[in-house]
């Protein structure tokens, strides 16, 4: 009886590979998460950092929404006049 009871599902011998497996996996998954967390924040960064220097480069005052517009209108005009037979 001694021989079942050392070889039942409750030995520690037994259950310690389990749990050193769980904790390997459950190590490479937070690993896996930090890494997906710091590609995310340096994306994040990248673009949030490009949209500024985008901002500062815009040459010229600043326009209103009809303005620009207006600009618009204009250039497509300009553009369907050149482009038309004559």
């Amino acid at each position: 009886m001694a021989s079942n009871k050392e070889a039942g599902p409750l030995d520690i011998t037994t259950a310690a590979p389990e749990d050193t497996q769980g904790d390997g996996i459950k190590s490479r998954q937070d690993q896996e998460e930090k890494l997906i967390l710091t590609a995310w924040q340096s994306m994040s960064s990248a673009l949030q950092q490009n949209s500024v220097f985008k901002d500062y480069k815009a040459p010229g005052p600043a326009q209103s929404f009809l303005a620009k517009q207006r600009q618009s209108t204009q250039a497509r005009r300009a553009l369907s006049l050149r482009l038309q037979p004559r």
